[in-house]
């Protein structure tokens, strides 16, 4: 189920059970009860329906990839974001430079795109250094060799920090206009 495009539950098909994705939510919401049985005789028209339905498999949608981070120095999180990829699955992997890394990954179930392709998220929780690398590979059988995002600590601009330097500059600029202008006009005043 999902309310502007973020996921707040799923059941689980193995086992039918309802897997709530925001914690906060959860204990102000229930779910009906009777969800798990419907999910189930949905699954079940899925399974009779399939065979008829399949023809062939078509050329596997390429997954993209797309790293963010927040602020540099504290406790971090890298989002890999996996989109537009069929079929399932992918592998995700995090390294800092060429070791592989392990700990503080985590990553989400797979979510539909309004295409039928599928998006991921893997996310990769750390305390930059600076001169740390750390990279995001992908593997989908639709590539030929995996797909790598690099990130470097201190190498990254924030986008907000530039827009802030061009804002005031330009900010600076119209000040010594306007006080130009000003300046100008009391000068003529006084000698006319």
């Amino acid at each position: 189920m999902e309310f502007d495009g973020d996921e707040l539950l799923y059941v689980n098909p193995y086992n039918f059970k309802v897997a709530q994705r925001l914690p906060e939510f959860a204990q102000q919401w229930r779910p009906d009860p009777g969800l798990p049985s419907t999910v189930y005789e949905a699954v079940d028209t899925c399974k009779y329906n399939i065979p008829n339905c399949i023809v062939g498999e078509q050329a596997a949608h390429l997954p993209g990839v797309r790293t963010e981070r927040g602020g540099d120095g504290v406790p971090n999180t890298l989002i890999c974001f996996v989109t537009d990829f069929h079929p399932t699955p992918v592998n995700v992997s995090w390294s800092k430079g060429e070791e592989p890394v392990r700990e503080g990954v985590s990553e989400t179930q797979y979510y539909s795109n309004d295409d039928f392709s599928f998006c991921l998220f893997s996310y990769l929780s750390f305390t930059p250094q600076e001169g740390d690398m750390y990279s995001c590979s992908v593997e989908h059988r639709g590539l030929e060799q995996p797909l790598t995002r690099l990130w470097e600590v201190g190498m990254q601009t924030d986008p907000e920090a530039a827009e802030t330097v061009v804002c005031v500059g330009g900010l600076t600029v119209g000040m010594l206009g306007v006080a130009s202008g000003i300046f100008l006009i009391i000068k003529a005043n006084k000698h006319s």
